[in-house]
């Protein structure tokens, strides 16, 4: 049986885009298993679709990720693939988005090819022409190799990773999920053996570290390290934004002792 083919990308839900995926894997191989991941990335955001594509390689045991949020579509960036071990397969622009897929693999397990772009494609849907082809192919058990060439420089962003000094941990707020939790790219294994003291970012800040959003005070912030391994900030049972929480993009600083 094939492995299952997750589409994570920015296309929304309001065009035929997203479909268009399905359309194509199911043309490269008519045995294709399509799971939409998300297809809510916002427009064009690469460090979210990072994010995403980590949060779901906890849900998914031998999947095929096709990751598509790719502003620099039809120029010089090149398609990859990637294979992290026997479980996690990946297709994207080599733009980040599998920073955290990558960086967070053990060296020996990691491996990346050069997808092969033919000319005769449309020089602004790879999503279609390019990833979705290319993941079914490798769902039905084709070789990375059988793609294109194997390199060994990936792009991954720096801005993915928190940087550390003696005032703390500096990162920034990555993805705002749907129930309005800030989440941010410092991460539980950024702490090592340290313990979460509070966190704070321009215009706010909390001593409250929980470890359930059911402990957080009425009204109140709080940091705490979500389901993905991610540090977020955030308020019981409404938006963090709505008590001054942080937004997209904001700096984040975390305490800890």
């Amino acid at each position: 049986m094939n492995r299952p083919v997750v589409f994570v990308t920015d296309y929304g839900r309001d065009d035929t885009y997203a479909a268009a995926l399905t359309g194509a894997a199911l043309a490269a191989d008519p045995d294709s298993r399509c799971i939409d991941g998300t297809h809510g990335v916002p427009p064009g955001d690469i460090l979210a679709g990072a994010y995403h594509l980590k949060a779901l390689r906890f849900a998914f045991d031998r999947c095929v990720l096709c990751a598509v949020v790719d502003p620099g579509v039809g120029t010089s960036r090149r398609a990859i693939a990637i294979q992290l071990g026997s479980d996690i397969i990946c297709t994207a622009p080599d733009n980040g988005l599998i920073s955290y897929l990558w960086e967070e693999t053990v060296p020996m397990l990691r491996r990346v090819v050069s997808i092969d772009v033919p000319g005769d494609i449309s020089a602004t849907f790879h999503g279609r022409d390019v990833f979705a082809p290319a993941a079914a192919r490798l769902a039905g058990g084709a070789s990375l190799t059988s793609l294109g060439d194997p390199i060994d420089d990936p792009v991954i962003l720096d801005t993915a990773f928190a940087t550390a000094d003696a005032l703390g941990l500096h990162g920034r707020v990555a993805v705002v999920d749907h129930f309005g939790n800030a989440i941010t790219t410092i991460r539980e294994e950024d702490l090592g053996a340290t313990t979460l003291t509070g966190a704070s970012w321009g215009g706010g800040s909390t001593a409250h570290v929980v470890a359930t959003y059911d402990e957080i005070p009425d009204g109140e912030l709080a940091v705490l390290v979500g389901s993905a391994g991610h540090v977020e900030i955030a308020a019981r049972g409404a938006a963090a934004a709505s008590l001054n929480g942080p937004a997209v993009g904001d700096a984040v600083t975390v305490t800890f002792g």
